[in-house]
């Protein structure tokens, strides 16, 4: 992991990224792979470690990074999303990663011509949205889309959805602009954009792409099932003989469909059947539909339900759903001509005896793009040998007339078969033209036999003698794992352990992270996070400062887990990493200083209980079946929540109990300081006063109060064997129920326009989406205008990074004060204390005319209510938490010299 580079170097690489450029030891490490798994002994062959990492805003930033290279004689590795596994981005000599993460803007879209420009970095899902606004969508994406980038595929290539009717991305491409390695700008198009498409950025940097779509259509999706491959083989080549007018065709094989189900624990699908997918615009189905019904059953196939149809495409970007169950893939990707691929994919089921999972995609009407995947473990022995079972794939491939699906830097042997004698030779002959001096992406797409200077010979050598005998090693390799004993050990439990390695580096939540959103290193992303653990556990990265940093920035939003290929309980991992952080003797400075506050006065601020509690105008019980809990946020910052549900209940005439002076923090704060034993203490006391007083159900205005009693407290409870039998519900859901069971009713109509915020922890963790919305929509006189993401993909916050980054803080308020804007809503509401909080501040700061409002503080009014404005305590408040938290920092714990004594 040794640095390169110089420090003068690096001087000049900061000036002209500032802040966007890292030399720090876990951002190069988390630079060093890509979506593979590649064994450690093919990591010591390479320098696959960067120098550094840069991230360009501009063209002018890659036109002087570019120049600088060639003068001090730097390589560089473009870098997409990373979601590749043929080490195209991965480096090969060390240098400078180049993230493509912030050109991310789309330039132009062309309604009359049906094109759109875009930055290297727009992912391909945003492409599709923007697209569809305009009545547009894409001819044809990759099956990664919703992570990887535009740049990316046209560097990597290949085919995708939607190559049946239009190609792979090469003919989907009109033109592109690329920074070349002496720091000229150069337009392609036409026959010169093979000196571009599928090189790995070996001839210059991607800064622009122009791409073709289509007009939007309802799409249609037939599914038949055939019994064995030659039936199915048979009904793909009799679609193309009649040239049947599909925009898509894919194939799955059993084994494929049986470890997703499996994964899945859905059963739905036949798995002794050979599943193809057709999908193609509604408005044709009048004219594909017989030919489709008539060729399947002369084929021996039958016609799945439509509902089954729908559902296995709607699922098409998950294919490595079964990944969990491994917990690693050994992956295989090959190009079959059609006429062959029964004969190969037979040999593989032969051969493998049903443990390579095949799935397809065709690619026009002649060849199909088969994707391979067997279950592995990376921790065993037999790894590396097993990891030689994909080249045994590869070459039945070849042996059946395909190639490779690309070359990237492990099948550089491979690429005169790939591209054709001619066409490497003119690539190569280009390379040199513009890059004498071997800077761009060095030890890709071009043989060690043509360059010399490759980086990569070592590992040349070693994949041809692994090919040689691929199938006896990839033979010798499963036996090996088979015999060898589950020995391997790791310093953080069972499921964070077998989720780590199961992670399948798709990159679906970096889209959608909102700590990546503000601040886009991947060491921020729960992708980076996982690989970091990966590290960790071999023994790599030892967990120390450095490492509890990238670790610890998570606002729980759970916006990744909702995407996840293989469904971890990602928030619940980064929350429990808190307690290794302890282990290891760090801590979180800010959460120190807030375990002091609650040790001292029981709540977040420190504020004295008597002075918390002057908003409780309303009788209160002692003992009682249900019991209103305000919590550190709502009953101190935004007291208005609590005095509007003390008050609404009152109202309704619904006794309640309220601990008063002898209500605590919920512990929230405990957790994600990783104070363990003082959330024990904690956990004990809340509970027996509960008991005592004789508490079957709680109402919550915190959501953070709400998930850490319903979650928290009962794993805490079960580890410490102590009785929770309580029914923690929220207010939303309690009020809900109130118009539900016709208890409460509206008396004062409001004549407002409101939009609504899902906080996370009442929609994402619990699900509480339509409850909310029930009561919005019972209040007369309300307009209610949604905001463009909601429910599942509403917007996080973002305050819970204050504790490691208050500009995630910021720019996740503005945000979604931006959205609640576009709405043209006079208010916001929000049915959290910390979201209301960072609204309402934020709301203030930029001077917008929609305001801040507590869902409680709508039911108020409509029930002729009196309510308060929280926004001046809410101002002193939240500047006093950014005074109190502006240093916060993940530090090694230090122990005073009298208390070591």
């Amino acid at each position: 992991m040794k640095q390169n580079l110089t420090t003068v170097q690096m001087s000049k690489i900061q000036e002209i990224f500032s802040d966007r450029v890292r030399f720090n030891r876990v951002e190069r490490v988390v630079y060093s792979h890509d979506m593979g798994i590649m064994p450690e002994q093919i990591r010591a062959m390479i320098g696959c470690t960067p120098d550094g990492v840069v991230q360009p805003t501009s063209v002018g930033d890659v036109i002087a990074l570019a120049k600088l290279a060639k003068e001090e004689k730097i390589p560089i590795v473009p870098r997409g999303a990373g979601t590749a596994g043929f080490g195209g981005s991965v480096p090969a000599k060390a240098g400078i990663v180049v993230d493509f993460v912030r050109m991310n803007k789309i330039l132009d879209i062309n309604t009359e011509n049906m094109t759109a420009t875009v930055e290297p970095g727009v992912i391909w899902s945003n492409l599709e949205k923007e697209l569809s606004n305009r009545g547009l969508t894409l001819r044809s994406f990759p099956s990664s889309s919703n992570s990887s980038t535009v740049a990316g595929w046209v560097a990597q290539g290949g085919s995708g959805y939607g190559s049946y009717e239009f190609g792979d991305c090469l003919q989907n491409i009109v033109s592109l602009e690329m920074v070349l390695p002496n720091g000229q700008l150069k337009t392609f198009v036409g026959e010169d954009l093979f000196q571009v498409y599928s090189l790995c950025g070996i001839t210059g940097l991607i800064v622009s792409v122009t791409v073709r779509a289509r007009e939007k259509d309802e799409e249609s999706v037939i599914l038949s099932a055939f019994p064995n491959m030659k039936s199915a083989s048979g009904f793909l080549k009799a679609l193309s003989e009649k040239n049947v007018q599909l925009w898509n065709v894919g194939l799955s094989t059993p084994a494929y469909v049986s470890l997703k189900q499996k994964a899945l624990e859905h059963y739905v699908l036949p798995e002794d059947q050979y599943l193809v997918t057709m999908v193609f615009p509604k408005p044709r189905r009048s004219t594909v539909e017989n030919p489709i019904r008539e060729l399947t059953t002369k084929y021996s196939g039958k016609i799945m339900r439509e509902k089954l149809a729908v559902e296995e495409w709607d699922d098409k970007f998950y294919p490595m759903r079964f990944k969990k169950l491994g917990p690693t893939l050994v992956a295989s990707e090959v190009v079959i001509p059609i006429t062959e691929v029964a004969a190969f994919v037979e040999e593989v089921e032969r051969k493998f005896k049903g443990e390579f999972a095949l799935e397809g995609t065709m690619v026009g009407h002649d060849q199909i793009s088969i994707l391979g995947f067997m279950l592995s473990d990376e921790r065993k022995l037999g790894f590396p040998l097993a990891y030689a079972c994909a080249l045994d794939v590869m070459d039945s491939g070849e042996k059946h007339g395909g190639k490779v699906f690309s070359v990237g830097m492990y099948f550089t042997d491979r690429a005169k078969t790939f591209y054709g004698e001619e066409r490497l030779k003119n690539i190569w002959n280009f390379k040199q033209f513009v890059d004498p001096e071997g800077n761009m992406n060095p030890g890709k797409i071009i043989p060690i036999s043509m360059d010399k200077q490759s980086p990569t010979k070592m590992l040349s050598a070693a994949m041809k003698v692994a090919n040689a005998g691929s199938g006896l090693i990839g033979l010798a390799g499963r036996l090996l794992m088979k015999w060898q004993g589950n020995d391997f050990t790791s310093p953080l439990d069972d499921e964070l352990t077998d989720d780590t390695f199961a992670c399948a580096q798709c990159g679906y939540c970096r889209n959608v992270c909102t700590v990546f959103d503000a601040i886009p290193w991947e060491s921020n992303s729960p992708r980076g996070k996982y690989f970091i653990l990966n590290q960790h556990i071999k023994g790599k990265l030892p967990m120390d400062d450095e490492v509890g940093k990238a670790l610890y920035p998570c606002t729980t939003c759970k916006k990744c887990d909702s995407v996840c290929q293989i469904r971890a309980h990602n928030a619940h991992h980064w929350m429990a990493l808190r307690y290794e952080f302890n282990k290891n003797k760090l801590q979180n400075t800010g959460l120190g200083i807030i375990r002091d506050n609650v040790l001292n006065t029981g709540n977040f601020w420190g504020v004295p209980a008597e002075e918390r509690l002057k908003w409780l105008d309303v009788p209160t019980e002692t003992h009682g079946k249900i019991a209103y809990w305000s919590g550190c946020w709502a009953g101190t910052i935004m007291d208005n929540m609590a005095q509007n549900a003390t008050r609404i209940m009152d109202h309704l005439g619904i006794p309640f109990v309220h601990f008063r002076e002898r209500e605590r923090c919920c512990g929230l704060y405990l957790t994600l300081g990783g104070y363990k034993e003082d959330f024990q203490n904690l956990v004990r006391e809340n509970l027996e006063m509960f008991k005592e007083a004789d508490i079957e159900t709680i109402i919550f205005s915190c959501p953070g109060c709400y998930a850490t009693f319903n979650e928290n407290y009962q794993q805490m409870a079960l580890e410490m064997g102590l009785e929770c039998n309580i029914r923690f519900k929220h207010i939303t859901v309690f009020l809900s129920e109130l118009i539900a069971d016709g208890r409460l009713k509206f008396t004062d109509p409001l004549s407002n326009t409101i939009t609504y915020h899902d906080s996370c922890h009442v929609g994402r963790w619990f699900g509480h989406y339509d409850e909310p919305r029930s009561v919005i929509r019972a209040i007369p006189g309300i307009e209610f205008r949604e905001m463009e993401h909601i429910k599942e993909e509403g917007l996080c916050c973002g305050l819970v990074s204050a504790f490691d980054s208050l500009p995630t803080v910021a720019q996740s308020g503005m945000k979604r004060v931006e959205e609640a804007v576009a709405t043209g809503s006079e208010y916001l509401v929000t049915n959290c204390a910390g979201c209301g909080s960072q609204f309402n501040a934020t709301c203030h700061a930029m001077g917008t005319e929609v305001q801040q409002m507590d869902l409680t503080e709508l039911v108020a009014r409509a029930l002729g209510i009196p309510t308060m404005d929280p926004s001046e305590k809410v101002g002193v408040y939240m500047a006093q938490c950014v005074e109190m938290l502006k240093d916060s920092v993940l530090a090694p714990i230090v122990v005073p010299a009298e208390v070591k004594k």
